[in-house]
């Protein structure tokens, strides 16, 4: 959980950062900014922190060089003195420009912060935070003149979206510090990553979140590549076995391996088909294995439109099958010939 209710805004600039590859510019500020009153001040504080609500942590990949060209190394350097804050986010700023090479990459005002008193799980700890714009809104603007009123336009930021954030926690420092990252224009996928990989190199935190998703990645994937009617495995035991891992999933706040293959599994053939899959799959993926691991709620909902039990039959059906795959039949109707579904069941809600 991240609290930022007790943390002090100590130090504030803005630089703007435009597309490298076209040309823009790179525009560096000398002086930290003084806001003109409070409110503002706690608007601004509004749209950069309110998004961080998740579990989900990254961390800095490791120091990849001995210069300011990581974002790593220069936040080492600003949770250990803010003497040269202007400069060190100037090149903080400057990296960030290197980095933004592809045509599709939009300009915008880059924000770098330094929060004391900021809480991050329980730990009282100091934060910087990194902040980029890339979309303006129009909006309208009304004047009143006595008994009249006026009307023009001008654009702006939306403080209910930030498109582009990250928070570095003054914690963990010997596995890359703990990290919480935003990023809500990621969707061309030729530049989807250079926010979180190409400007600041992390990956996601080898947490609750990371094993859930993680775990839950193998199982999809072994019904969708290996439970599969080329392997004389029917839709609807597939289907059944995703329904399976959801639930487990759901009902549960510890993962453990054997439990997973006692209530899901069930069989030896399938759990031996399992292991070798996951084994496979954690090769493939750079994992290690994690046999028992706190449940994370957020990977297991941010999971679960892949792992419904969803029976699309042509445009014209859609079945939602929640359980009891024992009450569903499926045949063809030599007279019709057409496939068919048979439900049974008790009280129609």
């Amino acid at each position: 959980m991240i609290d930022f209710s007790r943390a002090q805004l100590t130090h504030f600039i803005i630089h703007f950062v435009g597309n490298k590859g076209l040309g823009e510019e790179l525009t560096l500020s000398e002086k930290p900014v003084e806001f003109k009153d409070d409110f503002v001040k706690e608007t601004v504080l509004r749209y950069f922190l309110s998004p961080f609500k998740t579990d989900i942590y990254h961390q800095f990949k490791g120091k990849l060089d001995v210069s300011l060209a990581s974002v790593g190394n220069a936040s080492e350097d600003l949770f250990t003195s803010r003497k040269d804050f202007v400069e060190q986010s100037k090149q903080i700023a400057t990296h960030l420009y290197n980095q933004s090479m592809h045509p599709k990459i939009k300009g915008g005002e880059f924000f770098v912060c330094y929060f004391r008193d900021a809480m991050v799980d329980g730990e009282l700890c100091d934060a910087i935070g990194y902040f980029k714009t890339e979309n303006k809104e129009t909006f309208l603007k009304v004047y009143q003149h006595v008994d009249e009123f006026d009307v023009d336009c001008d654009n702006g930021i939306n403080i209910n979206k930030l498109d582009k954030g990250c928070l570095v926690f003054d914690t963990d420092k010997k596995k890359g510090y703990k990290l919480s990252i935003i990023d809500t224009n990621n969707r061309v996928a030729e530049c989807a990553l250079y926010w979180e990989e190409d400007f600041l190199n992390a990956v996601i935190k080898p947490n609750a979140y990371y094993h859930t998703k993680n775990f839950i990645d193998a199982s999809r994937g072994f019904c969708e590549e290996i439970l599969t009617e080329a392997n004389n495995v029917k839709k609807e035991d597939q289907r059944m076995m995703l329904n399976k891992s959801t639930s487990y999933f759901k009902e549960k706040d510890a993962f453990n391996i054997k439990d997973f293959e006692k209530e899901v599994l069930v069989q030896p053939e399938v759990i031996e088909a399992f292991k070798d899959y996951r084994s496979d799959f954690n090769k493939r993926m750079d994992l290690t294995a994690i046999d028992e691991f706190e449940v994370s709620p957020t990977a297991v909902k941010k999971n679960q439109k892949y792992m419904r039990s969803v029976i699309k039959l042509d445009k014209n059906f859609h079945l939602y099958i929640h359980g009891r795959h024992d009450m569903v039949e499926n045949g063809y109707d030599e007279e019709k010939g057409m496939k068919f579904y048979k439900l049974f069941y008790v009280n129609e809600e």
